[in-house]
């Protein structure tokens, strides 16, 4: 069975060769898509397992500080981005912020919000995880070259409903996907 699910600028070309894109995908590519974005998804987590140990933090945690490298956020929008309920997020924050890697701050515009944010410690410890990670996406792309990482970057903001992307979360069933943090 195939299935209509992509626009055309995202679909595979029916052949090498034919170098035409064609409008439908066959559950298996689909699955085999889902399939490679688990993998990548663990060898990432796995770049990081040893500066994990090091540094005794959860995979919760890394993905929380590497979301603050480079800006504060309110925390119900952090708790939102990385996928926990608040009070999975609390925990977390009060874990790391009792290490002194953050610090949460009263909102200036609603006093009613915390902001958090690093500090020089946690700043630390995200960019050595960060870097971990940076590296075995660096070392991928390099091999797959400019127009495979252009396309998977469009592809996967597509699916997580970014604005850099073209889909729409609100013509699908799916509810919108957090935008991803984009560490310089």
């Amino acid at each position: 069975m195939t299935v209509n699910t992509l626009p055309n600028a995202f679909a595979r070309s029916s052949s090498p060769a034919a170098g035409g894109p064609r409008l439908y995908l066959r559950e298996d590519e689909l699955d085999l898509g889902v399939s490679l974005i688990f993998k990548a998804g663990d060898l990432l987590k796995a770049a990081t397992e040893a500066l994990r140990q090091q540094h005794q933090v959860s995979w919760v945690e890394a993905r929380c500080l590497c979301e603050l490298l480079g800006h504060p956020f309110p925390v119900l929008k952090l708790a939102a981005e990385l996928g926990l309920s608040k009070q999975a997020m609390l925990k977390t924050l009060d874990a790391l912020e009792s290490r002194a890697w953050l610090q949460r701050a009263e909102d200036s515009r609603d006093g009613r919000r915390k902001i958090v944010h690093l500090t020089a410690q946690g700043a630390a410890v995200a960019t050595e995880l960060a870097l971990a990670m940076r590296s075995c996406l660096a070392a991928a792309y390099r091999v797959a070259g400019s127009e495979a990482v252009a396309g998977c970057d469009k592809v996967l903001s597509t699916l997580i409903g970014s604005p850099t992307g073209t889909a729409s979360s609100a013509s699908s069933n799916v509810s919108p996907k957090p935008t991803p943090n984009r560490v310089p």
